[in-house]
């Protein structure tokens, strides 16, 4: 069992020389995150802050503990399209590091369920903060001081 011992969880999309999506979720509240995962559309703001919504522990809820026994870099064979690189880094205290990376093609065969679900569920757990931190500040209601 390893998972208790995860504090930050960061996940980063990249396509071509363009990173699509980038989200820094840890068990302190702090959020980090820039894009949707389109790499047309990387001049998304990056957002980061504090949430006391649970973003770390929801995500951490979807992971299977499984995944840990398997870590390092995946090249799938045949790429078709520009090159993607979907990386899943889990840190903790004293040195706690799993990460995983999976190269392949936009075209072809995307990276395994397992890690490609993390990273669909870390896009949903963490949407709806995003998207209330790209409001304009004056859209924000004067009672929601800490948004």
């Amino acid at each position: 069992m390893v998972k208790h011992l995860i504090d930050k969880v960061l996940i980063t999309l990249e396509v071509g020389d363009r990173t699509a999506l980038l989200i820094l979720v840890a068990k302190d509240g702090s959020v980090h995150r820039k894009g949707n995962g389109n790499p047309d559309k990387t001049d998304l703001a990056l957002a980061q802050g504090i949430s006391h919504d649970g973003h770390f522990e929801a995500l951490m809820m979807t992971i299977d503990e499984n995944i840990f026994n398997h870590q390092g870099v995946i090249r799938l064979p045949n790429p078709v399209g520009k090159e993607c690189r979907l990386s899943l880094i889990f840190q903790g205290r004293n040195d706690v590091d799993f990460s995983f990376r999976v190269v392949y093609g936009e075209e072809s065969e995307g990276p395994p369920q397992e890690l490609a679900l993390i990273l669909i569920n870390a896009v949903k757990i963490t949407e709806g903060w995003y998207q209330e931190q790209l409001k304009p500040e004056d859209a924000k209601k004067w009672w929601q001081v800490w948004k």
